[in-house]
């Protein structure tokens, strides 16, 4: 049986080795994995990843290691006891110095980089998948690339929407109450200013 064990709501990525962790498409979808709020053993992950264990376990090593997965008890499995584990906290958040001496690609763009690949392969399973809804009020897909001037007063209320979807989707996080009916989703957002863009009349 697994420990309960509250996790911090957001734990903010600081550390050069949790950026090089988070930076791994496999791990960022190793830590996705996570979505009931159990705790899992190597064996379950590599199983719901469609890998063997032994590649498994290494990447979960690494995620401990720069202390983004936690251990959270251990199990009975036949003659052996299995460990188990929970990433460390319900939400991960970069925070990247505009100072930072790090070579090359900045780690915020190697995530998103990353982030944006899962959510490639994602979308191509998605088209074939026969629950897809592409409109309506239960629409389930929405590929998307829009540009806008905001005034100051603009940015803040688009802010304050993206704020609340952030909200709703760590409180279904934290609080699960799974039905029948649920559907598991992925979203991926980057918001970005664009520089030299003027406007003409």
């Amino acid at each position: 049986m697994s420990k309960k064990a509250k996790n911090p709501a957001i734990l903010t990525i600081r550390r050069e080795d949790q950026k090089r962790a988070i930076a791994s498409p496999l791990r960022m979808e190793l830590i996705g994995l996570f979505v009931d709020r159990e705790a899992l053993s190597v064996a379950e992950i590599a199983e719901r990843m469609g890998r063997p264990a032994s590649a498994i376990h290494y990447h979960v090593g690494v995620l401990l290691e720069a202390g983004l997965l936690v251990r959270s008890g251990e199990r009975r499995e036949g003659r052996r006891r299995e460990a188990l584990y929970r990433p460390a906290a319900d939400l991960f958040r970069m925070e990247h110095s505009r100072k930072s001496k790090e070579p090359g690609t900045p780690a915020p763009v190697r995530t998103m980089a990353a982030a944006f690949r899962m959510a490639e392969r994602e979308m191509t399973a998605a088209l074939s998948d026969p629950t897809v809804k592409a409109s309506g009020p239960h629409r389930n897909i929405l590929g998307a690339r829009m540009h806008a001037r905001l005034s100051k007063k603009d940015l803040a209320e688009l802010n304050r929407h993206l704020r609340a979807i952030e909200k709703m989707l760590t409180d279904i996080a934290k609080n699960p109450k799974p039905s029948a009916g649920d559907q598991f989703v992925s979203l991926t957002l980057a918001l970005l200013p664009l520089r030299n863009r003027e406007v003409r009349s």
